[in-house]
């Protein structure tokens, strides 16, 4: 029985390191405002890649968000420029874009801290989103992916106890 929590750990761990394998990763939180008002909290990391991440955008389905507002706090404010990419009535999805003015995020390094709310039109909770990493000079895609959400501290809390337990209970 321990062998099997060991081989279901080490299988748990294999696989989370594989879904945050890429060059840059971007989380989220999403908080309920009020009604069908929500706001995302987003988390850039530059994982892997050689340049510093000056310019991403994230990407909102026009079928599923309205009313986008920008919310992040100093110090960021002055520190990249934030723009809506609003709906053109074309289908095209809305975007939110940030374009560094002062470096960047730095290879390894994690700037945490944007913040938009909108308008959730969907059923359930709002989820992830497809992102681009931009090359701001020549405006070519470097990365892209969907965010992930951020692990719920009590969910890795559950999971260490519930491992715990039954450590507890095959030693009996």
């Amino acid at each position: 029985m321990m062998r099997r929590l060991y081989v279901l750990i080490i299988c748990y761990w294999i696989g989370f390191a594989c879904l945050n394998a890429y060059g840059s990763k971007i989380e989220y939180s999403v908080n309920n405002l009020g009604g069908s008002r929500f706001e995302y909290e987003y988390s850039i990391t530059n994982d892997a890649l050689a340049v510093p991440i000056e310019e991403f955008t994230l990407w909102f389905d026009v079928d599923h968000y309205s009313n986008l507002i920008i919310t992040t706090s100093e110090p960021l404010t002055s520190q990249w420029n934030e723009i809506i990419l609003q709906d053109t009535g074309f289908g095209v999805p809305i975007g939110y874009d940030a374009l560094e003015q002062t470096g960047g995020i730095p290879i390894s390094k994690t700037l945490t801290g944007f913040s938009v709310s909108f308008n959730w039109l969907g059923i359930g909770n709002p989820g992830t989103q497809f992102f681009e990493i931009i090359n701001p000079i020549t405006f070519e895609t470097i990365d892209s992916g969907y965010t992930i959400p951020v692990p719920e501290p009590v969910t890795l809390l559950l999971i260490g106890l519930g491992g715990l337990l039954i450590c507890r209970k095959n030693k009996s």
